[in-house]
C-alpha cells in the first residue's frame, strides 16, 4: 500500500522532532556530567547501566511491536516514559540518583530508536524512500544542536533536558496524527516467531553474521571516541557554541545527501553503500590520528555529513532486508540496542578508565584501526561463497 501524503508529512515531522530532541542532549551530556563532578569512569558506568537494561528491554518491546495490531501505540508509550525520565535526570546532582533514573529510562527509551525506524520503513515506498523521511531528522538535529549551544551558554545545561522532554511530547502528538490501516490479527500471528529463533539468525544467516561481526568491531572501537569527543574538543579549546556548531553543519549537509543515499541504495544495494560509509569514516579518523586538532575534528564532522548519511540509510535497510519475514523491529532492536549494549558493557567503563589515565587521543587511534577492520569484515561477508560462484 502506498503511503498517503498525510502519513508521510507527520512521519517526517516526527523525525524532525525526535532526532531534534537528541540534538539537545547528546552533544552536551558529558559536559553535564562533568559539571556535576563525575569522573570519566563514572560516566562510563552510567552508559553501561543504560546499555545493560536496554539490551534486555529493546528486543522484547520490539517483538511486542512487531506482533501488535497498532505498533505506534507501543512507540508512544516509550516516548512518554523517556521524556519524563530525562527531564528528571536534569534535576539530579548525585551519581547514584542519576544511575537509578538512567536504568529506568533505558527500559522505555532504548526501544525508541528501532521502533521509530521500523515505523518509518513501514510508511516509506520505492518513490518516497526511507531517506526522504530520515533527512528530516538531520534537519531537526542541526536546529537543536545549534540552539542547544546557545541555550547552554545562557540558561545552563539543565535547559537541554527541558527541550528534550518538550520535543518528545510533540512526537507523541505527531504519531497520533498518522493514519494507517492496522494489521489484522491474523497477519500479526502469521510471522509470530520465537525471539530466540530471530536472535539466532544473527549468527546463522551469512549476511547477518557478517553484519554482526562488522558492527561489533565498529561499535566496540568507536564507543569511547563518541563518549568523550565533546570533552576532547573542550580540552583543545573549543567553546560550547563551537561544539554545538560542530554538530549542526554536518546535519545540514545530510539533508540532500540522504536523498542521494536513497538512490545509491536502490542502484548499488544497501550492503555496498554501508561498506562505503564505514570506509569513509575510517579515513576521517586516520586524519585526526595524524593531525590531532580542532581543525581535523571539524573536518571529520564535515565528512560525517556523507558517511553518516550513507550509514543511517544503508544500515537500517541492510538489516531489515535480510531479517526474517515480519521481524524488522525485532532485528533492529537486537542489532542497534542489544548488541550495541552488550559491547558497551565492556567498552564504556574501559574507555572511561583510558580517558582518565591517558586522555582522549588514544581513543581515536583505537577507533581508526577498528573502523578499517570493520570495513574489511563487511566487504568479505558480502562476497559470494566459492561453491555458489561455481554453481552460477
Amino acid at each position: 500500500m502506498q503511503p498517503t501524503p498525510r502519513s508521510l508529512f507527520f512521519m517526517r515531522a516526527y523525525y524532525l522532532l525526535w532526532t531534534g530532541a537528541g540534538g539537545f542532549v547528546f552533544p552536551f551530556i558529558s559536559l553535564f556530567y562533568a559539571q556535576k563532578g563525575l569522573s570519566g569512569t563514572q560516566m562510563g558506568w552510567l552508559t553501561t547501566i543504560g546499555s545493560l537494561i536496554g539490551l534486555i528491554s529493546a528486543p522484547f518491546i520490539g517483538r511486542i511491536s512487531d506482533n501488535a495490531i497498532n505498533p505506534r501505540r507501543v512507540l508512544q508509550l516509550c516516548l512518554f516514559g523517556s521524556g519524563a525520565l530525562m527531564l528528571a535526570l536534569g534535576q539530579q546532582n548525585l551519581f547514584i540518583a542519576m544511575a537509578v533514573i538512567i536504568a529506568i529510562e533505558a527500559l522505555v527509551g532504548a526501544p525508541v530508536y528501532p521502533l521509530s525506524d521500523a515505523q518509518a520503513l513501514s510508511i516509506s515506498s520505492e518513490k518516497e524512500g526511507f531517506g526522504s523521511i530520515r533527512l528530516w531528522g538531520s534537519l531537526g538535529w542541526a536546529i537543536t544542536a545549534f540552539i542547544g549551544g546557545w541555550m547552554v551558554s545562557r540558561a545552563g545545561l539543565v535547559s537541554i533536558f527541558w527541550g528534550y522532554a518538550a520535543l518528545y511530547g510533540l512526537c507523541i502528538l505527531m504519531l497520533g496524527r498518522i493514519i494507517t490501516t492496522p494489521k489484522p490479527a491474523s497477519a500479526a500471528e502469521e510471522h509470530h516467531l520465537p525471539l530466540g529463533k530471530v536472535a539466532r539468525s544473527l549468527v546463522t544467516q551469512r549476511t547477518l553474521l557478517g553484519l554482526t561481526i562488522a558492527l561489533s568491531i565498529f561499535w566496540l572501537s568507536n564507543g569511547g571516541r563518541h563518549q568523550f569527543e565533546t570533552l576532547y574538543m573542550h580540552q583543545l579549546g573549543a567553546s560550547e557554541q563551537l561544539i554545538g556548531w560542530a554538530y549542526t553543519y554536518p546535519a545540514l549537509m545530510e539533508l540532500p545527501i540522504m536523498l542521494w543515499a536513497d538512490k545509491l541504495v536502490r542502484k548499488h544495494g544497501a550492503g555496498k553503500i554501508l561498506s562505503l560509509s564505514i570506509l569513509l569514516e575510517g579515513i576521517s579518523l586516520i586524519a585526526i590520528v595524524v593531525y590531532p586538532s580542532i581543525a581535523s575534528i571539524m573536518f571529520m564532522r564535515a565528512a560525517s555529513g556523507f558517511y553518516y548519511s550513507f550509514y543511517a540509510i544503508a544500515s537500517v535497510g541492510y538489516a531489515v532486508e535480510n531479517a526474517p519475514e515480519g521481524q524488522g523491529a525485532t532485528i533492529l532492536s537486537l542489532y542497534y540496542v542489544t548488541l550495541n549494549g552488550i559491547l558497551a558493557l565492556f567498552n564504556a567503563p574501559l574507555s572511561g578508565a583510558v580517558f582518565d589515565w591517558v586522555g582522549a587521543y588514544p581513543l581515536y587511534i583505537i577507533a581508526a584501526a577498528g573502523t578499517i577492520l570493520a570495513w574489511l569484515a563487511l566487504v568479505i561477508s558480502q562476497r559470494k561463497p566459492a561453491i555458489q560462484l561455481q554453481a552460477s
